[in-house]
């Protein structure tokens, strides 16, 4: 293919794309023909995939248990949630939208599945509670419709939800994809960042990039909250301060009571 037609390609994509994300804000299902063709060729867990063109592909939104490796043991519904996704995308006619921030740090494709009839691959997901709705910037066109869909999933107890995967912030142990329930002790601004010191070994960070999402920051000292993300174990650099930190981005990521 000619460079000049590989532009037209991509520059007919990219339209594309950007027509597409704000018809999906806060919706599950899409046109048929959104985003690209593509074909699985092997389910690596059950928020990961690679296809037949050999591009790896992450799926936007969802977190599902990890597959233990390694000697390490799987986490529950790891093995379920991969059998589930590997269901969903064993058919013809899936599509992939590739998401505004299109690579993660390990090169893989940053995406939205979509089976042949438009629904969303990540919401049936959390649906059946093969995983946790989680939001990053730029990537979240999708954002409330999975968490809509997990909360179903969480009222009927299905899949993750049915062993309590909450912990409270005093009961924080080690680093990794965390839901936490906590009272806000103190926030405190330090440098680029606001600090949200919780009660136990742990704080929130918010960068002074991300704060103007969030709402009235100095009112939440006292008040209790839920929040998820992937916990930083600290205990070589803490210096006194908590041992374990949890960058969190997208003010959907907490709720409070």
């Amino acid at each position: 293919m000619s460079d000049s037609k590989k532009a037209l390609r991509w520059g007919a994509f990219f339209v594309a794309w950007l027509l597409a994300l704000p018809a999906l804000a806060g919706v599950c299902d899409s046109l048929p023909d959104v985003g690209e063709s593509v074909v699985s060729r092997y389910v690596i867990d059950g928020d990961t995939l690679e296809l037949v063109d050999g591009r790896r592909v992450r799926l936007i939104g969802i977190n599902a248990p990890e597959i233990g490796r390694r000697g390490k043991p799987s986490e529950p519904y790891a093995q379920k949630a991969r059998a589930e996704l590997e269901r969903l995308v064993g058919v013809a006619g899936l599509r992939l939208l590739v998401g505004e921030d299109a690579q993660d740090d390990y090169g893989r494709t940053l995406g939205h599945l979509f089976d042949i009839h438009g629904a969303n691959i990540e919401a049936q997901l959390l649906q059946s509670g093969m995983g946790f709705a989680i939001g990053i910037p730029p990537n979240l066109a999708l954002l409330d419709c999975h968490l809509q869909q997990e909360s179903l999933a969480r009222e009927a107890g299905l899949g993750v939800w049915q062993q309590a995967p909450v912990i409270r912030a005093a009961e924080v142990r080690a680093g990794g994809f965390q839901v936490v329930r906590g009272r806000v002790v103190s926030v405190q601004r330090a440098g680029r960042y606001a600090w949200v010191d919780l009660d136990g070994p742990l704080v929130l960070r918010l960068s002074e990039d991300d704060q103007h999402r969030f709402d009235r920051l100095d009112g939440w000292a006292g008040r209790s909250l839920e929040v998820r993300g992937w916990i930083v174990d600290r205990k070589n650099q803490s210096r006194g301060h908590a041992q374990f930190m949890l960058p969190v981005r997208e003010p959907r990521m907490i709720s409070f009571d």
